[in-house]
């Protein structure tokens, strides 16, 4: 998941889109009542998914098959089953690294030959890298799928890494790093992240330039003779073709990658955090008060996954939820609050992101804590369930009209081996979600127990005085000093 969303390598998308809703803090008025009680859900249309068709090539190599009839376009999703929780311990974003360098150069391509075939196909190639799998896009004119496949047998099979390209996807990762540095919300997630995963493998998705710096090509040939083998890997094709097709062709060009045992890491569960912590990033250019309140939740195959996500919506999916109709319409506090979960295969988060004024930031958090407290005592009522169902269901088929986001959640399901039912029986997994499976998930996770983050500028410290404890730590995530002391 998904968890669409991309320095700090997760995918983080969603702020751009928000923007429509944040130009003016209204005040409580008289359509309240109105705008709290959102009209009952219309009659379920029918939900019809494309099939996912799959095969096994002789060397270990998975395919995933969405036939799309009528579509000039092809999108192919090679997916390394290794992700950055796999880097080495001392070597943090290596498994970055060498997923950015896998395009720059081949036993008969330059990296400018690589481009040039990537454009004579009418195509684009995307990189994407998660804590548990790395993500290779290739989407391209349909008419060319024999030179596609071939240009990704040359890339999986034959790299390179020339020591030139290294030093210049190094300077380009330096540059993104520095963009991010001054971006409130990816300083917030990533110390939220940081802490979360403090001793965990997850935590590798943290890293910064001085480790990128100390990265080399015999660590980045290392790693790639290690994790990129065809046993290790899964392709997801989706356009105009039949599994036979697909398979036949994907054979003749990838049956002579090299299939290759070796022993596979997996991260271990995480435990949630039991003691709620309150952490302030000084950020002298910021404004206003931007909050992330997240803890530790189940992994993406839990049987709570479809749950959690019409629970989720309940809290903070969209402006109709409790949070934007809280603290932005009741209390003015915010420009915007939303909740949002991001699942792996050996945990998941689950956060609540705000943007607010300066002067209620305390006053903000509390609203939020009081919300996830009544959750855990109060059952959500039925209209809610149903409304949140309604709006999941009728929305979900948006969600994958496009090439890239149908092939993106085609991907996390081959990924995470969910089961064939997490895709077919979306509809009937979501019908069946009532009040008695919602309700008692505020209880059974610690989301009474947040880390808090509060990046701003050096004047929220006066409203912060009330909580006992606050840690404050740079934006680039070092902890400076504590204020208060718990007994």
């Amino acid at each position: 998941m998904r968890v669409e969303r991309k320095p700090f390598l997760l995918h983080f998308a969603f702020f751009a889109v928000l923007a429509f809703f944040f130009n003016t803090v209204f005040p409580l008025n008289a359509q309240e009542r109105f705008r709290r009680s959102p009209p009952l859900p219309e009659p379920f249309s029918e939900l019809s998914l494309p099939e996912i068709e799959t095969h096994t090539l002789s060397n270990g190599l998975g395919l995933a098959i969405v036939r799309r009839q009528d579509q000039p376009v092809i999108s192919i999703r090679v997916i390394i089953l290794t992700g950055e929780s796999s880097s080495p311990d001392d070597l943090p974003g290596l498994a970055t690294l060498c997923a950015r360098m896998i395009t720059k150069g081949t036993t008969n391509y330059k990296a400018e030959d690589v481009e040039e075939k990537v454009e004579s196909i009418g195509g684009s190639i995307n990189v994407r890298i998660y804590p548990d799998y790395t993500e290779f896009t290739l989407s391209f004119l349909g008419d060319y799928l024999d030179d596609a496949l071939q240009l990704l047998s040359e890339i999986l099979q034959r790299p390179t890494f020339p020591r030139i390209e290294i030093g210049n996807v190094q300077r380009s990762m330096f540059y993104d790093m520095a963009v991010q540095a001054e971006n409130p919300e990816f300083i917030a997630r990533r110390l939220l992240y940081q802490i979360l995963f403090e001793s965990h493998p997850y935590r590798k998705i943290i890293f910064d330039q001085g480790s990128i710096k100390n990265l080399n090509r015999k660590d980045i040939v290392s790693f790639y003779s290690d994790y990129y083998h065809p046993n290790n890997a899964k392709l997801v094709l989706i356009g105009n073709l039949n599994l036979e097709i697909a398979s036949r062709k994907v054979s003749r060009y990838l049956s002579s990658w090299e299939k290759k045992d070796a022993e596979l890491s997996y991260a271990p569960l995480l435990d949630p955090q039991d003691q709620m912590k309150i952490c302030f990033v000084d950020l002298p250019q910021a404004k206003d008060a931007t909050i992330y309140l997240g803890n530790i939740i189940f992994p993406i195959t839990s049987q709570d996954y479809f749950p959690f996500v019409v629970f989720n919506q309940v809290i903070g999916g969209t402006p109709n939820s409790r949070l934007f109709m809280h603290l932005r319409e009741s209390k003015a506090f915010a420009y915007y609050a939303f909740s949002e979960m991001h699942l792996f295969k050996s945990c998941g988060v689950f956060l609540i992101t705000a943007k607010v004024l300066t002067e209620y930031c305390y006053d903000a958090i509390q609203e939020i804590l009081k919300e996830i407290n009544n959750l855990r005592k109060i059952p959500i009522s039925s209209q809610e369930i149903e409304q949140a169902k309604s709006y999941l269901i009728g929305n979900f088929p948006l969600t994958i009209q496009t090439y890239d986001n149908l092939s993106a959640k085609i991907s996390e399901i081959q990924a995470f081996g969910l089961s064939r039912d997490h895709w077919e029986r979306y509809y009937e997994n979501l019908m069946r979600i009532n009040t008695e499976s919602v309700s008692p998930l505020g209880q059974k996770y610690s989301l009474h127990t947040p880390v808090v983050i509060i990046v701003g500028n050096n004047e929220i410290m006066e409203y912060l005085k009330d909580f006992e404890q606050v840690y404050v730590y740079s934006p680039d995530g070092n902890l400076r000093y504590k204020i208060g002391e718990k007994e």
